[in-house]
């Protein structure tokens, strides 16, 4: 079966359907500390790893969590390891600010990062990764730096505190997932290039324009031609035991098998396949190796976002054979990987997700839930007649890139006026609950309403748009026409993560409350022995052990 060519973008859209109105607002709950205090560490790490499951909202791991084995990493860290769920105290889930949160413990309206991409007017849409200065190496056509981040993360900390001697690696198949969460002084980002057909970074990491050699052997020993494989459940009695049928409505593509090689990209579809996330942890594995990290007195960090669950779940959905399927994979080599790192020295994990995701709107129906797609060309259709009937025939909206509408210079000129017309009128469409006028940020996050705060703290000032918006629970901006699922939304399946702790300095520690998921920054500075990023919360999450004296 084929796979999408243009899953990796995702810049289709589809009719949006009817969904109601929330009963209630989301809650952000405050963090409640453990009951006593830390214990003493015997041993410090000298590694620590972020890994960073894209897509894993709390509502997922627990579907999939018993299909696991009780040896898998996962499985060891909810069971013996601490365990919490978290959520993310701002509006706009999606990857990009879901990973400068996690790395700076600030929200969007501090650090910047707004959304995966935003409005441009020569672009169309321009990733919140790209600074059109660094070019990526392979593709002088893509250009990659954390320029637009505007405060520190916990790998600027640690490089600052070290004097530049700790190695700071970010890597993934996504170049947003790899540069955010180490910040402006890594020893390298590493992400995957559909162009290039392999492994690379761009001139801000590698200013002489030259792969490192540990880069360069990498690509030449693995191939991505050769894992072009028909991809085929491992189990497909268990998942059908678990999950029901393999074809689901509202999936892209419903039936097994699929062969990313008779995709238009194969190599863009190949990051829709179980063998990316494996080579992903392969080339970790190579970074970690060729960079000694863990091995002297000087801590190291590793950030290794897995894209696959987030790829795989927007084509399938989070409770489809592909999704349970493509899991169980990760967790495999994610234990391997894990035993591999175990075997060089003391070292500590912290798993979470950057963000949730909706139920496929088909399912959601079938079980009485509400769920709908938004089209974001009929949205903008939709803005413009309604300001047309306000203010006289003009071109008002310049487009749309979820979250956030941009006007026109046109439309700038006149934006309180249009943000009052379409503050009113954008509630008519099927699966819009409300728009914000960004020119509010401050008094959003100040207001009563809690989906407001959630709002004001996902915009920046300046924020790279005009009015935000917002989708009624269920609702989501679609991606495809075929199908698919999304997230991005301030409501509970979307915001909601789990975190995930094991290893050196960790000590078994459970929440009945929903944490502060910004508290992962502090955390993973707490085990590093350096000071938590500015405007980070002071406290750690429940089971990080004080380290020795």
């Amino acid at each position: 079966m084929v796979l999408a060519a243009t899953f990796a973008a995702f810049t289709f859209s589809v009719a949006g359907c009817a969904t109601t109105k929330p009963q209630h607002e989301p809650l952000v709950k405050k963090a409640v500390q453990a009951p006593e205090p830390p214990s003493q560490s015997k041993i410090a790490p000298r590694l620590v790893v972020l890994v960073v499951l894209d897509q894993l909202g709390s509502w997922v791991l627990e579907q999939h969590l018993s299909m696991l084995p009780s040896e898998s990493f996962i499985r060891r860290a909810h069971e013996s390891g601490a365990s919490h769920t978290a959520a993310y105290p701002f509006a706009s889930t999606q990857t990009a600010p879901g990973h400068a949160s996690l790395a700076t413990g600030v929200t969007p309206a501090v650090h910047g990062i707004v959304a995966n991409a935003v409005y441009d007017p020569q672009l169309g849409s321009r990733q919140s990764v790209d600074d059109g200065k660094h070019a990526v190496l392979g593709n002088p056509d893509r250009h990659v730096s954390p320029s637009g981040l505007r405060s520190e993360t916990v790998a600027d900390v640690l490089y600052r505190e070290t004097g530049g001697r700790a190695r700071i690696v970010g890597i993934s198949m996504k170049d947003r997932s790899a540069v955010l969460p180490v910040g402006a002084h890594p020893s390298i980002a590493v992400f995957y290039d559909a162009v290039s057909h392999s492994m690379t970074t761009s001139t801000y990491y590698a200013p002489k324009n030259r792969l490192p050699e540990w880069l360069r052997d990498f690509n030449k020993a693995n191939p991505v031609d050769l894992l072009l494989q028909t991809w085929e459940p491992a189990d497909p009695g268990k998942l059908e035991k678990q999950l029901g049928p393999d074809a689901s409505p509202g999936e892209m593509y419903p039936e097994f098998p699929h062969d990313p090689r008779d995709a238009p990209d194969p190599w863009r579809a190949f990051s829709a396949t179980p063998e990316s996330s494996e080579y992903l942890m392969a080339a970790a594995y190579a970074a970690v190796k060729a960079e000694q990290m863990g091995l002297d007195e000087v801590p190291d960090f590793l950030s290794l976002s897995v894209s696959g669950t987030d790829i795989v779940g927007h084509i399938w959905g989070a409770r489809s054979w592909e999704y349970a399927d493509n899991l169980l994979r990760i967790d495999r080599a994610l234990t391997q990987f894990v035993k591999l790192l175990e075997s060089r020295g003391p070292v500590a994990f912290v798993l979470t997700a950057d963000h949730g995701v909706a139920e496929l709107p088909e399912r959601a129906h079938a079980e009485g839930a509400a769920g709908g797609r938004l089209r974001g060309s009929a949205l903008v259709a939709f803005a413009e007649e309604a300001v047309d009937l306000e203010l006289g025939a003009g071109d008002w909206i310049a487009g749309y890139v979820a979250p956030l509408f941009t006007y026109t210079a046109a439309g700038k000129a006149h934006r309180h006026e249009i943000s009052n017309v379409l503050r009113k009128a954008m509630p008519n469409v099927e699966g819009v609950m409300a728009v914000y006028d960004v020119e509010d940020a401050a008094a959003l996050r100040s207001s009563r309403s809690e989906l407001e705060r959630l709002v004001g703290a996902s915009l920046p000032d300046p924020t790279p748009g005009d009015l935000y918006l917002v989708t009624e629970p269920g609702g989501f901006d679609g991606l495809s026409e075929e199908g698919g699922t999304n997230h991005g939304t301030p409501w509970d399946y979307d915001r909601q993560v789990p975190v995930l702790m094991l290893g050196a300095a960790i000590e078994r520690r459970t929440s009945s409350e929903v944490q502060n998921v910004l508290q992962v920054a502090t955390t993973l500075a707490a085990l590093l022995d350096v000071p938590a990023p500015s405007g980070a919360p002071s406290d750690p999450l429940p089971g990080v052990m004080r380290l020795p004296d």
